[in-house]
């Protein structure tokens, strides 16, 4: 595992940019702290930082072929890189080392850009070409691994973070109006778009060439398009929970594969309790595990159940209990971290965790992907009565039950139901479930010059553009809506949070229910399916029923509980209002600051629930200041 950087001269004058790449490779030494490495030829720069996780003392990046015309530097696992080596040893070649990196270079040597098709991993790729006379980067199927890039015409820079582009100080910082809007609306940027305004993020599934001063992106894989199950005939419940089971215990066991000291989060749900309970079955000792709690008790504690399936499973346990905690230091930190203003709040106890396990481990398994796969969010079920609703008397939808949902502030989901129910296109009333900030209340905050830079853009655009485009068999509604999630949710906010947050710590996370194979044949397996009456992800646990306590099938569905809510009653209530409302924020113009201030106001007196939304806008601030304005962490 690893942070990579480079840059490449497209026209003009070489650049001297030697000194500047090693400054910029340095700035993911977090990401990889064993080792750096780098390689110049003329106008190319490669560089990356190692976290040194298989072979490690051989598997030292750049790796070089023979006759040094292909150089690779590499972030990320691939879990099939013994089978791939034995089948490239039968087309000739000799391997110097004993590391999946070579065997992405040797790979590419052999089938191109096609190699990306039989790769199963995690990853960000960049190879120069120097007999083609190419640079060539890829990002993985779901998007595991980040990959950023910077192109302005002369050359074009790419990174594992965006702080490492950013290094470079001729590479211009500026606000992106459409990426700004994005994020109030989702709460994280939208690939392609980032908050800045000539900085991109290459998409999961897609490779990107330079040649000859031409840049090239193309799709690679999408979900349906080598369907890994054939199509013919009926499958009962029972089969298709077989598969699942079969797949992800492969999933795990490949996983597992490692140099260093293997672990796992286990937050005493069914998914992290599946892999937990499938890691020990392909284990001599017991595995390691990890949880965390915040000391506020209730629904933000959940370190009784993990608990308790530790003791089932047998796993060496490890408990954070988060008593105290320096909320605005971390903060800051984590903004640092993240690079761009991130709306999701479990971020930060992922990283507090993330650093407890690192004490321990090098390597953790996560139970990530299990809900947009297997339909483990309650929208899912409750988008099905939206034809219902919406037979209800006019009088009732738009004027009583909203009413009556005014009066009842800590009930958020059930206004965001109301919210969302009664727009009759499906696309479009997935957005009104996912947005943060509505057009409206968008349309309130940002100020008239703003709102001209974005005449005609269209922030929910991703959900509608989605809705429509799964190719499988099983393209019924919930499965569109899980595909939306896929797509935007998973790939852009949860896919980051957890690279940011582990990597942050030096911590490598993977992520077994997220193998290509599996994804394949969860979007194969009708909606209902996955979603019975009204229990969620169905055939998922009936496939994991075997593995894990009774009490974890039954236990309803919560992820991260973060204590926003408290916090900005509370501990965050005055350095939200110093931050948000100082004179900086003012002088800026994007907002207008008496629709925070009564945000805030509400929040802090009960009578709205703005946690969300005030979360996003000091995230946002918090950002300016560091990356814009230059003020220290």
């Amino acid at each position: 595992m690893c942070g990579i950087y480079g840059q490449i001269v497209i026209s003009g004058n070489d650049r001297n940019f030697e000194a500047q790449g090693r400054i910029s490779t340095d700035t993911l030494q977090h990401r990889g702290p064993d080792e750096r490495g780098m390689m110049f030829s003329g106008r190319v720069f490669l560089g990356m930082r190692r976290l040194s996780i298989i072979d490690l003392s051989g598997g030292s990046q750049p790796i070089w072929n023979e006759s040094k015309e292909c150089c690779v530097v590499y972030n990320g696992e691939l879990y099939n890189f013994r089978e791939l080596r034995a089948l490239l040893e039968t087309h000739g070649y000799v391997f110097r080392t004993g590391t999946d990196t070579e065997v992405v270079l040797r790979a590419y040597e052999q089938w191109g850009t096609g190699a990306l098709s039989r790769f199963n991993g995690m990853f960000s790729i960049a190879i120069w070409d120097a007999r083609k006379g190419r640079l060539f980067l890829a990002r993985d199927r779901i998007g595991e691994k980040p990959l950023y890039y910077f192109h302005d015409g002369e050359r074009l820079i790419f990174a594992s973070e965006i702080k490492a582009i950013l290094a470079d100080p001729t590479v211009p910082r500026c606000l992106n109006p459409k990426g700004l809007a994005n994020f109030l609306s989702a709460g994280h940027s939208i690939a392609p778009e980032t908050i800045y305004q000539s900085i991109f993020k290459l998409p999961p599934g897609h490779w990107l060439t330079v040649r000859e001063g031409e840049v090239s992106i193309r799709r690679y894989w999408d979900v349906g398009d080598s369907p890994w199950l054939p199509q013919s005939g009926e499958r009962s419940e029972d089969v298709w929970a077989g598969e699942v089971l079969n797949l992800l215990d492969d999933s795990v066991r490949r996983r597992m594969v490692a140099d260093v000291p293997v672990g796992a989060f286990l937050s005493g749900g069914v998914d992290s309790s599946a892999i937990v309970a499938l890691m020990q079955r392909h284990s001599n000792r017991p595995v390691k595990t990890f949880s965390l709690g915040f000391g506020i008790g209730g629904a933000y504690n959940e370190l009784s159940d993990a608990r308790l399936v530790a003791k089932a499973l047998g796993t060496e346990h490890y408990e954070l209990n988060v008593e105290h905690c320096d909320l605005v230091a971390t903060l800051r930190k984590l903004v640092w971290h993240y690079d761009e203003p991130f709306g999701d709040p479990a971020c930060f106890p992922l990283y507090l965790l993330s650093r407890f396990a690192a004490e321990q481990v090098k390597v953790v398994l996560s139970g990530d992907g299990g809900d947009e796969l297997f339909g483990g969010y309650r929208r899912y079920a409750f988008d099905r009565f939206a034809g219902l609703y919406q037979r209800l008397p006019n009088g009732l939808i738009r004027r009583a039950i909203p009413a009556l949902a005014v009066r009842l502030p800590r009930l958020r989901r059930v206004k965001r139901a109301l919210s969302a129910l009664p727009v009759r296109d499906p696309a479009r009333r997935y957005a009104a479930w996912m947005t943060v900030f509505t057009p409206e209340m968008r349309n309130d905050l940002l100020t008239p010059e703003v709102r001209a830079s974005l005449e005609g853009y269209d922030a929910e655009w991703p959900y509608a553009s989605f809705y429509g485009q799964l190719k499988s068999e099983a393209s019924d509604h919930l499965n569109r809506l899980m595909y939306v999630d896929f797509k935007t949710l998973l790939a852009d906010a949860y896919m980051e949070k957890a690279d940011k947050a582990t990597m942050a710590c030096s911590l490598e996370a993977r992520l077994p229910i997220l193998d290509p194979r599996l994804v394949e044949l969860a979007f194969q397996i009708p909606g209902s399916a996955k979603i019975c009456g009204s229990e969620m992800k169905h055939l998922f646990k009936k496939a994991v029923s075997g593995l894990v306590p009774r009490e974890v099938l039954s236990k309803p569905k919560h992820g991260f509980a973060v204590p926003l809510d408290p916090w900005f009653r509370g501990a965050l209530k005055a350095f939200a209002f110093e931050v948000l409302l100082d004179g900086s924020a003012r002088r800026r113009g994007y907002f207008d600051l008496e629709v925070i201030e009564r945000l805030w106001r509400e929040h802090g007196e009960g009578r709205h629930v703005w946690d969300a939304q005030l979360w996003l806008l000091l995230n946002f601030e918090l950002w300016h200041r560091i990356y814009l304005d230059g003020e220290s962490v």
